[in-house]
């Protein structure tokens, strides 16, 4: 059978995707595709059930095997699926080629690419590439640099990113997730093809001026957070596979880098355009 080919850039690397059949590209993952050679991250899935083989050691989604020969296949339960549709494998000698399969009688419920990257282990292979996933809304500046808005979901993260574009003439790159990893030395923030509802999802780049931790509040205060604090409020809103270790320890590393490095901001805030008075002022007055 045939593969179907499917390139995207990601956080400035090339992922390549081989499927067995031809997938949906929707709105979200349309900014992303690219014909640049090359690949960073290499899919190759087909359909087949998988052997079963190895031995259990993670049961809740998503349910890893270690196999005899050292991968791991780990079968993630797919967002509003009931049902595991594919399984991927994952070796630490060839750690960038993921191989795959889409289970014969679930073929129908991978319909779309986004559905196949939801089925695979994305935070494990952002983590082997020094990314992280921020649970964010992504605003840049007209001065070219990035503003984060983070906070438990309901809280105002769009309210806020809007009122931003409104007021202060910003951009918003992305309305849920922010990939994060240094370019050339400097913490910069990433637009992803996975933007909840907010259905804002380009691929488009900028440096990190500042992380705001979100509160809502009848006024507005601000204030930067300790590292402690800090690391605590960015860490959990951070996207992370937790059942692996290695890689859970390497995301714990980059958020400590992250807090130390960029400033962090409690910002109690009403949604309205005090609250972006008050943190453009605070950041005039801050050192870049």
């Amino acid at each position: 059978m045939a593969d179907y080919i499917y390139k995207l850039e990601m956080s400035g690397f090339l992922w390549e995707v081989h499927a067995p059949v031809e997938l949906e590209v929707h709105d979200n993952c349309t900014p992303f595709l690219t014909d640049r050679p090359g690949a960073d991250v290499l899919f190759r899935f087909r359909i087949e059930q998988p052997p079963e083989r190895g031995t259990l050691v993670h049961e809740r989604s998503p349910r890893v095997w270690q196999e005899d020969d050292g991968a791991l296949r780990i079968e993630r339960l797919p967002a509003a699926a009931v049902k595991a549709c594919a399984s991927i494998w994952m070796r630490e000698d060839d750690p960038f080629t993921v191989t795959g399969c889409i289970y014969p009688d679930r073929v129908g419920f991978i319909r779309s690419l986004d559905h196949l990257l939801d089925a695979s282990e994305l935070e494990l292979l952002l983590s082997r590439l020094d990314i992280f996933n921020l649970h964010s809304s992504f605003v840049r500046r007209p001065e070219g640099d990035a503003i984060l808005f983070t906070a438990p979901s309901g809280t105002g993260k769009s309210t806020q990113a809007d009122l931003w574009a409104e007021y202060a003439g910003a951009d918003i790159l992305n309305g849920d997730r922010s990939m994060l990893r240094r370019v050339d030395g400097v913490w910069t923030a990433f637009g992803s093809p996975f933007a909840g509802s907010s259905n804002i999802f380009r691929n488009e780049s900028a440096p990190v001026r500042a992380l705001v931790v979100l509160r809502q509040a009848p006024e507005n205060t601000i204030r930067r957070l300790p590292l402690a604090e800090a690391f605590r409020a960015i860490y959990s809103e951070s996207v992370l596979p937790r059942w692996h270790t290695e890689a859970h320890q390497h995301i714990i590393s980059l958020v400590t880098e992250i807090v130390s490095e960029v400033p962090v901001y409690l910002l109690a805030c009403t949604p309205d355009e005090r609250a972006v008075t008050l943190l453009k002022k605070t950041l005039e007055g801050e050192p870049t």
